[in-house]
Formats: C-alpha cells, structure tokens, sequence
C-alpha cells in the first residue's frame, strides 16, 4: 500500500500534491479505507488497513517536513523546496 501510495503521489503535478499534503486527513481516510474494502472486513485486513493508515501517516509528515505543503491556501515551506510551486517552480 505504501508503494502504492508513493507510486499515485510521484504521478501527482507539484501544485495538486502540495495540496492534497495541506489535507492530510483526506489521504489517511482513503488508504484506510481502500484497505479494509479491498480486505474484506477481515481481522487480518483490519490489521493490514491500519498499518497501511500508519504508514501513510509517516509518508505525509516527511514530505510535508522535507517539500512543504498548501493548507488553507497558504505556501508552508519544506526543507528542500522552500518556493512556492504555484509560482512556477519546478518539481
């Protein structure tokens, strides 16, 4: 699920994932529940949706810490990219 989610988020234009990094909520809600439909409701499905929700938790605060993120429409800066990619920086 983590490959996955890297995989969906490398495709992702830099505008659109800064966004989607300043709602991190949205995307925790999504893995966890893709998880538990594609498990079944399962206990070990559960367990697998949970790590997965985890993991992609861990994911979110690293690129919200090392490339910054878009919340409320305000640019919060990363520590490897501190411009705004809304002005035109590229990804």
């Amino acid at each position: 699920m983590f490959v996955g989610l890297w995989l969906l988020l490398a495709d992702v234009a830099p505008v659109r994932r800064a966004k989607l990094m300043g709602n991190p909520w949205a995307i925790h809600v999504i893995v966890i529940g893709s998880g538990l439909l594609i498990h079944g409701g399962s206990a070990d499905g559960a367990m697998a949706a949970i790590v997965s929700g985890v993991m992609s938790a861990l994911y979110v605060r690293y690129q919200q810490r090392f490339y910054g993120f878009i919340g409320k429409n305000q640019w919060h800066p990363g520590v490897l990219r501190a411009r705004d990619p809304r002005l035109g920086a590229t990804p």
